[in-house]
């Protein structure tokens, strides 16, 4: 979908002339307005919390609230997709946010109630929160929570420091939970396959904590059948080169296991530092390392910028539980559950405070 699905700095009130009418949208400037006006604040403090001390739902939005958030649409501009845009939001004098429209159209608004109905079913410390929302127009708004630190696909490919292995591991485990719990951890809630994990889909939050979102290919059930023609190369499919299952490809039928081998290409892209498409050649991260690691030499292709801060017992498990994830035999992939258990019992791997409590409404 689009990188960083969120989530930067506060949005300042622009000039009456960046409004925009409906379906105009996709045209919206990624300038930021003058720096001279005080930052818009729609009030969230007061609904941050239930009255237990939990997350409060997602509140319901009006249009007039989103415009204010985004000083009428003119704030920076910090993700695009080819149906949304995802603007700089200040939400109050201390939360930040950002928020995501949508595309103008009948098809698209249908797309956005089924994101938004799962959205609003989900509550686990490692999807990133949906603050509020907005569907009283066609272009559907979803707001979410900041994650300052930018997505995982920059953290191990941008051009700053190395992502120590104790911090790749603990995403690892983080993301692992967030699956089992869509796949196995909302009884007698349906399971929901998210059908989109990559790492530009991992958000990092001020902890370098991990944050699962865009749910935009998101189905609810154990399956799910792409509509398109007979053949593989008519359909259309859920999810992102290179972190595609291939017998989804073949089949057009998404399953639990579908998310699982996404996920074991996540892990070797936390392992060998490399992205899962070669932009030079083109070859998938399965194919290129499945040789080495197929005869245990995971030396070979461990990310070379790590040196030896690593743990090599932990990288062999690691490695050993990917593969078994990317099989091409969906029924000896392993449960996202089997592979939070392989995390926990053979790496150090710790999450934040809050894992594993399920917080509940």
């Amino acid at each position: 979908m689009f990188r960083g699905c969120g989530l930067f700095a506060c949005a300042r009130r622009g000039r009456g002339d960046h409004l925009r009418k409906r379906g105009e949208l996709g045209g919206a400037s990624s300038r930021v307005a003058p720096a001279e006006p005080e930052p818009v604040c729609v009030d969230y403090e007061a609904e941050a919390e239930d009255s237990s001390g939990g997350a409060a739902p997602a509140r319901q939005l009006a249009w007039a609230e989103v415009e204010t958030a985004t000083g009428g649409f003119s704030s920076k501009v910090v993700g695009r997709g080819g149906f949304s845009t995802v603007y700089l939001a200040s939400l109050s004098s201390s939360r930040l946010g950002a928020v995501k429209v949508h595309c103008s159209s009948e098809r698209l608004h249908r797309a956005f109630r089924r994101e938004l109905d799962v959205l609003l079913s989900l509550r686990h410390p490692h999807i990133v929160r949906l603050l509020g929302y907005c569907d009283e127009r066609d272009e559907g708004v979803l707001v979410f929570e900041y994650a300052p630190n930018g997505d995982l696909h920059d953290a191990l490919h941008g051009h700053g420091g190395v992502l120590p292995w104790a911090r790749r591991v603990a995403v690892a485990l983080q993301v692992a939970t967030a699956l089992e719990y869509l796949h196995e951890g909302r009884d007698p809630a349906p399971a929901v396959i998210h059908g989109d994990i990559k790492a530009s889909n991992v958000l990092l939050d001020a902890n370098m904590d991990a944050k699962l979102c865009d749910f935009g290919f998101a189905h609810v059930g154990v399956s799910a059948t792409m509509g398109g023609g007979r053949r593989p190369s008519d359909r259309a499919v859920m999810g992102s080169p290179g972190y595609v299952d291939p017998h989804l490809l073949r089949s057009g039928v998404a399953t639990r296991k579908s998310d699982v081998y996404s996920f074991g290409v996540l892990l070797l892209e936390l392992l060998t530092g490399k992205e899962a498409v070669c932009r030079e050649t083109g070859h998938r991260l399965t194919a290129a390392v499945r040789p080495q690691l197929g005869d245990g030499q995971v030396s070979d292709v461990l990310d070379q910028r790590l040196g030896g801060d690593y743990d090599a017992a932990e990288a062999a498990a690691v490695a050993e539980i990917a593969m078994q994830c990317v099989s091409d035999t969906p029924g000896l992939r392993p449960s996202m559950a089997d592979v939070v258990r392989v995390l926990q019992e053979k790496t150090s791997a710790v999450g934040s405070r809050l894992d594993r409590k399920m917080l509940v409404s």
